[in-house]
């Protein structure tokens, strides 16, 4: 027997009794997310899209872990720092403690107020820093090779260089002794086997280095330094193959009869800061106790070539 057919009154009574049906908008994309798919333009989406009602987090990638944290203990806690300032933290209130040795002293700029320029090496790199004021008094020519202890220093950054800066907390002194481990490292490096003068001349700018040649020629003039009249003393050793120059600044007369006595002679130098000048390299005589060293040295070759 045939199902009766429904009325249409009857399937319209049926609309108005239903519940209505709530309509679900799409869910808004997580703020930081970059994932859309373009609809409008034809865009294919960059891969499946979660369905609407699965609870899916888009969270952000952290920051630098801890970051926050050591920026906050350096602003309070003055951090130890090495003279490679690659890896100094720049930042306002972010003190520096750095130990080092003293390998060059510039001439005084009397201001006011008066300041003095120097470099501090130590075994992860070289770095200069000005001092003020009454720290000027701390630098005379024979603290080079000593110890240095600078302590609640800056650090600042100018077109992408970082530069060692002082202020009025900062502290700085100066040791000679022989026993930390600052110090022992420097003794070390007059220790290491003396190289050729071709090798010298391929050197790093203020690399600490030993060398051994003849010392073929010693020369002394005055020269006017802002405004101070200075003795410069020109020592000229040579080999086979090349010729390096040693220079020093105002050198004390047991150091300049020192190398008088070995003019002519086969000698090694140890302790010799290179540096550049006129396009050309040089070493650098650190005139103090802890210093540059003169010896004689035995190579028969240059013996011989001497003497030929």
């Amino acid at each position: 027997m045939p199902a009766p057919k429904r009325s249409a009154i009857g399937d319209a009574d049926a609309s108005r009794m239903a519940p209505p049906v709530p309509s679900v908008a799409p869910a808004p994309a997580a703020e930081g997310s970059h994932l859309s798919t373009e609809v409008n333009n034809g865009a294919s989406p960059l891969g499946p899209s979660a369905p609407q009602d699965s609870k899916v987090l888009l969270v952000a990638s952290p920051g630098s872990p801890g970051r926050n944290r050591q920026l906050f203990l350096a602003s309070v806690t003055p951090q130890a720092m090495t003279c490679d300032l690659r890896t100094a933290l720049v930042g306002l209130g972010i003190k520096h403690n750095l130990v080092g040795i003293v390998i060059a002293i510039f001439p005084t700029q009397k201001g006011p107020p008066a300041r003095r320029h120097i470099f501090i090496m130590d075994s992860c790199g070289v770095t200069g820093v000005t001092v003020w004021n009454g720290d000027v008094q701390k630098f005379p020519k024979d603290v080079l090779g000593s110890v240095i202890t600078i302590t609640r220093a800056s650090v600042s950054a100018f077109q992408g260089k970082k530069s060692l800066v002082l202020s009025k907390e900062s502290v700085v002194a100066v040791s000679n002794d022989g026993q930390c481990p600052m110090s022992q490292w420097w003794q070390s490096l007059a220790c290491q086997p003396p190289m050729p003068l071709t090798s010298a001349l391929n050197a790093a700018d203020n690399s600490i280095i030993n060398i051994f040649g003849i010392v073929a020629f010693v020369s002394t003039e005055t020269k006017e330094v802002n405004g101070q009249v200075r003795m410069v003393t020109s020592v000229h050793m040579a080999s086979p193959t090349v010729r390096f120059q040693l220079r020093g600044w105002d050198l004390d007369p047991a150091t300049l009869h020192r190398i008088e006595e070995l003019r002519d002679s086969v000698v090694q130098v140890r302790r010799v800061r290179v540096t550049s000048f006129a396009d050309n390299k040089i070493g650098e005589i650190l005139d103090s106790a802890r210093g540059t060293s003169f010896e004689i040295f035995y190579d028969d070759a240059l013996t011989q070539f001497w003497t030929e």
